[in-house]
């Protein structure tokens, strides 16, 4: 979709308004950009590598993945998952395992980068750790 720049005033509730006409994928897109403006007004002295550690740690799956692997573990709790949704459930589960993983290297080498512990970081961050069924 091509885009125009315009100056305009908009409210709040009509920047939101704009916001829901977005898809999904776009959606994720635009707050990923959110987040990163955010830590630029929160901390504008970040070095290049805390900013993109940030970005790191505040990136998650899409709400699409997201939404498909609660639907299969739900399934899997009613016992009605078939055997394709199964190996389905398998992949996300390892993709959602990866995420994870490369979440925590991303915290631990922006503990290390600011020298101070995992968990003060986390604590700094407002991080706590998440359980997935």
């Amino acid at each position: 979709m091509p885009t125009i720049k315009i100056q305009a005033q908009l409210s709040k509730d009509d920047l939101l308004a704009a916001v829901q006409q977005l898809s999904s994928s776009e959606l994720d897109g635009f707050l990923q950009d959110i987040i990163a403006l955010k830590a630029q007004h929160q901390a504008p002295s970040l070095s290049t590598n805390e900013t993109d550690l940030l970005l790191q740690i505040n990136q998650g799956l899409s709400s699409d993945i997201q939404k498909r692997y609660q639907i299969l573990i739900h399934k899997r709790n009613q016992e009605t998952l078939t055997e394709q949704e199964y190996y389905e459930l398998l992949q996300l589960t390892e993709a959602f395992e990866n995420h994870q993983a490369n979440r925590l290297e991303s915290l631990a080498k922006l503990a290390q980068l600011r020298q101070i512990s995992l968990t003060d970081l986390m604590t700094q961050l407002g991080i706590k750790p998440t359980i997935n069924d």
